[in-house]
């Protein structure tokens, strides 16, 4: 199977899974979460692909590409979630937890498969 079609399908479960537990566990959340999760499982479908992609041009450049799209997609939330930033009214430490739990686990796919791409990546020889 496809490296992107397999990426898809494990995003797609892996964020179904997460809106039906998320949405069991919490009755009343701060954050639309058919928003949340779409951008989420979007924003790491793109980073993922755009790195593989990355991965066949430039394998030892990975961990920056990974960088900078932590922290494009991290901008792009707060863009899209102003209620994170915004004092009033002030979001309570579970309605926060509601969101970072989620990003942090998107993140996490994402930091797994860097790390084995990275392990996968055979280290160049000095060169004198």
């Amino acid at each position: 199977m496809n490296f992107y079609l397999k990426a898809f399908v494990l995003i797609l479960a892996m964020s179904l899974l997460s809106f039906g537990i998320h949405t069991f566990a919490e009755q009343s959340p701060a954050f639309n979460l058919i928003k949340l999760y779409s951008f989420l499982g979007v924003a790491t479908l793109l980073s993922v692909c755009a790195m593989y992609y990355l991965y066949d041009l430039v394998p030892n450049q990975l961990g920056y590409a990974f960088l900078v799209t932590v922290f494009v997609k991290f901008g792009v939330a707060l863009i899209l979630f102003p209620q994170l930033l915004s004092d009033e009214p002030s979001l309570s430490k579970t309605q926060i937890l509601s969101f970072l739990i989620p990003y942090f686990i998107f993140l996490a796919v994402e930091a797994f498969m860097v790390i084995k791409w990275l392990n996968d990546t055979p280290l160049e020889a000095p060169k004198d």
